[in-house]
This record gives structure tokens, sequence and C-alpha cells, in this order.
């Protein structure tokens, strides 16, 4: 025998509590998303700066290898050594603040801007301020720059000497 009112009764209680755990499920799995994509801006990991503009800058995790990832973060924080480059935007879906060290590409111009990231730019473009005309990996020497270099940049962590000219 089925009786008509206990099957409302289950309807209004069983239907919120199966809406609830729908979206309390929904939820988890979009805080994993955010945790693995904040859990990928970490020191070590290298990103590609496509906005450097002071009040909006993007930027995106990648490779370290590739040419395209022109920085690797030294820090998440605020408190930024004076030679490092200092990003405060997004990086994929997270605000932050990072300390950036320059993963520079051999044969690349860039656009310096001070104390933000430099840009990679056309080494024919107006804004194009040096070109890395000899990148070495492993080493923190200047001396090893050839006489088409009139500046250079040393990195520590991992060790790297960047030659770089007049583009």
């Amino acid at each position: 025998m089925i009786f008509p009112e206990k099957r409302l009764l289950a309807r209004i209680v069983l239907g919120p509590v199966a809406a609830f755990a729908l979206v309390g499920a929904l939820a988890a799995c979009s805080s994993d998303d955010t945790a693995a994509s904040a859990s990928a801006v970490a020191a070590g990991s290298c990103v590609e700066v496509s906005d450097n503009t002071a009040d909006a800058m993007r930027a995106t995790v990648g490779d370290c290898s590739a040419a395209t990832s022109n920085y690797r973060i030294v820090q998440v924080g605020a408190d930024c050594a004076a030679d490092n480059s200092v990003f405060t935007g997004s990086v994929g879906d997270a605000n932050t603040t990072l300390c950036l060290a320059p993963n520079f590409a051999q044969d690349t111009c860039y656009a310096d801007a001070g104390k933000r990231p430099a840009e990679a730019v056309a080494c024919t473009a107006p804004e194009a301020t040096f070109k890395v005309v000899k990148r070495i990996d492993g080493e923190t020497d200047e001396l090893l720059c050839e006489s088409d270099a009139t500046m250079y940049r040393t990195v520590l962590d991992p060790k790297t000497t960047f030659c770089m000219a007049r583009p």
C-alpha cells in the first residue's frame, strides 16, 4: 500500500538535501582546481608574462625550457630583492605578487620596464631596449660575455649569465 502524503514529504525533504549535496560536490571540485593553479605558482616555476602594464599584469605558468617563459619565480610575496622584477597581477585565476628573475631567451629582444618585468618584443620595435646575444647556463661570470655584449646580468639560482647589447 502506498501513502501519497509520504511521497510528497519525501520529495520536500530529500529534494533540497540532494541539491545541497550537489552544490557541495561542485564547490569541492572547483576549489581543487583553484588549489592546483595556486600551487603551480611557486618558487622555481617559470611564467610567461603576457602583459606588464602596471595596473593589470597578466602571466601564465609555463615550461622553464620554453623561450616564451621569460621569468622564473624567485619568491611568492612582496619583499623582493633589488635585482628582481616585481609582478603584481593575475597568474591564471589567482591574483598574486611575485619576485621574478629573468629567464630570457638567447637572440630575443626585450623592452625594459624598470622594476616591472621586461616584455619580449621584436628587435625592430622602437621600444626594444636590449637583446640577449648570449645565454650561458650553469655560470655566473660576466667575463664569459664576448665583445659584442655591452651589458650583462647574472642570476644565482639557477646559475645563468645573460650577455646583452642594444638591438
